[in-house]
């Protein structure tokens, strides 16, 4: 997914500093800290496909 003309994407002062900390805690930039969010949010409301299915046969790791 690539994100054009960010630079006039206007956030709210707040949404910016969260995004900013946030960002800032994960070790990204706020912009791909924002792709991020945005890629997940379109596969988890079906806008784009999940990239790994898991199967029946599939092993999986930890507990749920």
């Amino acid at each position: 997914m690539l994100l054009r003309n960010v630079s006039g994407l206007k956030l709210e002062p707040r949404t910016d500093e969260i995004l900013a900390g946030l960002a800032a805690e994960m070790g990204k930039g706020k912009l791909d800290l924002v792709e991020t969010i945005l890629d997940d949010w379109l596969m988890a409301n079906a806008y784009l496909p999940v990239p790994h299915a898991l199967d029946e046969e599939s092993e999986i790791e930890g507990s749920a």
